[in-house]
Protein backbone atom coordinates (compact mmCIF):
# COMPACT_ATOMS: atom_id res chain seq x y z
CA UNK A 1 0.00 0.00 0.00
CA UNK A 2 2.74 2.29 0.84
CA UNK A 3 4.78 1.95 -2.30
CA UNK A 4 1.15 2.75 -4.51
CA UNK A 5 0.80 5.56 -2.41
CA UNK A 6 4.49 6.88 -3.12
CA UNK A 7 3.87 5.93 -6.89
CA UNK A 8 1.44 8.15 -7.19
CA UNK A 9 3.02 10.91 -5.27
CA UNK A 10 6.06 10.29 -7.60
CA UNK A 11 3.16 10.50 -10.59
CA UNK A 12 2.19 13.90 -9.54
CA UNK A 13 5.26 15.58 -8.92
CA UNK A 14 6.37 14.28 -12.40
CA UNK A 15 3.55 15.71 -13.90
CA UNK A 16 3.92 18.91 -12.17
CA UNK A 17 7.51 19.72 -13.09
CA UNK A 18 7.33 18.28 -16.68
CA UNK A 19 6.36 21.90 -17.84
CA UNK A 20 2.63 21.07 -18.73
CA UNK A 21 0.57 23.89 -17.33
CA UNK A 22 -2.66 26.04 -17.89
CA UNK A 23 -1.80 29.11 -19.79
CA UNK A 24 -3.14 32.28 -17.18
CA UNK A 25 -6.03 34.00 -18.83
CA UNK A 26 -3.28 37.34 -18.65
CA UNK A 27 -0.88 35.09 -21.26
CA UNK A 28 -4.29 34.40 -22.87
CA UNK A 29 -4.90 37.67 -23.39
CA UNK A 30 -1.74 38.76 -24.33
CA UNK A 31 -1.66 35.91 -26.84
CA UNK A 32 -5.21 36.95 -28.36
CA UNK A 33 -3.87 40.86 -28.65
CA UNK A 34 -0.91 39.71 -30.75
CA UNK A 35 -2.92 37.39 -33.11
CA UNK A 36 -5.05 40.77 -33.33
CA UNK A 37 -2.13 42.67 -34.74
CA UNK A 38 -1.52 40.17 -36.66
CA UNK A 39 -5.00 40.00 -38.36
CA UNK A 40 -4.83 43.70 -38.37
CA UNK A 41 -1.72 43.64 -40.23
CA UNK A 42 -1.97 40.71 -42.65
CA UNK A 43 -5.34 42.54 -43.78
CA UNK A 44 -3.95 45.82 -43.85
CA UNK A 45 -6.44 47.67 -41.71
CA UNK A 46 -4.45 50.53 -40.34
CA UNK A 47 -7.69 51.41 -38.30
CA UNK A 48 -7.70 48.03 -36.25
CA UNK A 49 -3.80 48.69 -36.01
CA UNK A 50 -4.50 52.05 -34.06
CA UNK A 51 -7.21 49.99 -32.06
CA UNK A 52 -4.43 47.25 -30.97
CA UNK A 53 -2.11 50.19 -30.37
CA UNK A 54 -4.20 51.03 -27.51
CA UNK A 55 -4.94 47.90 -26.42
CA UNK A 56 -1.48 47.57 -26.18
CA UNK A 57 -0.69 50.58 -24.00
CA UNK A 58 -3.83 49.82 -21.86
CA UNK A 59 -2.13 46.53 -21.06
CA UNK A 60 1.49 47.27 -20.50
CA UNK A 61 -0.63 50.02 -18.31
CA UNK A 62 -2.12 47.62 -16.17
CA UNK A 63 1.43 45.62 -16.01
CA UNK A 64 0.01 42.77 -17.99
CA UNK A 65 3.23 42.94 -20.62
CA UNK A 66 6.77 43.29 -19.56
CA UNK A 67 8.69 46.04 -21.06
CA UNK A 68 10.27 44.01 -23.56
CA UNK A 69 7.36 42.76 -24.86
CA UNK A 70 5.25 45.84 -25.22
CA UNK A 71 8.87 47.37 -26.78
CA UNK A 72 8.97 44.44 -29.60
CA UNK A 73 4.98 44.62 -29.98
CA UNK A 74 5.41 48.71 -30.54
CA UNK A 75 7.85 47.92 -33.02
CA UNK A 76 5.56 45.88 -35.00
CA UNK A 77 2.96 48.22 -34.83
CA UNK A 78 5.28 51.15 -36.16
CA UNK A 79 6.20 49.13 -39.14
CA UNK A 80 2.79 48.83 -40.12
CA UNK A 81 2.10 52.35 -39.44
CA UNK A 82 4.97 53.32 -41.54
CA UNK A 83 2.55 50.76 -44.12
CA UNK A 84 5.59 48.38 -44.42
CA UNK A 85 2.68 45.23 -44.01
CA UNK A 86 5.34 42.45 -45.36
CA UNK A 87 7.68 43.87 -42.27
CA UNK A 88 5.67 44.11 -39.98
CA UNK A 89 3.77 40.94 -40.66
CA UNK A 90 7.06 38.89 -40.62
CA UNK A 91 8.02 40.85 -37.34
CA UNK A 92 5.13 40.31 -35.48
CA UNK A 93 5.07 36.40 -36.59
CA UNK A 94 8.87 36.58 -35.70
CA UNK A 95 7.86 38.41 -32.09
CA UNK A 96 5.13 35.64 -31.55
CA UNK A 97 7.28 32.58 -32.26
CA UNK A 98 9.64 34.48 -29.40
CA UNK A 99 7.62 35.09 -26.75
CA UNK A 100 4.73 32.47 -26.82
CA UNK A 101 2.45 33.83 -23.98
CA UNK A 102 0.60 30.65 -24.96
CA UNK A 103 1.64 27.45 -26.23
CA UNK A 104 0.63 26.02 -29.59
CA UNK A 105 -2.74 24.21 -29.34
CA UNK A 106 -3.42 25.47 -25.76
Amino acid sequence: MRTIRLGGVLLVLAVLTSGCRTPTQEERDNRRLVDAILTAITIKNARLVEDNARRLDRRHDAGQLTDEQYQGLRAVIQKARARDWAGAERAGYEFRKQHPFVREGQ
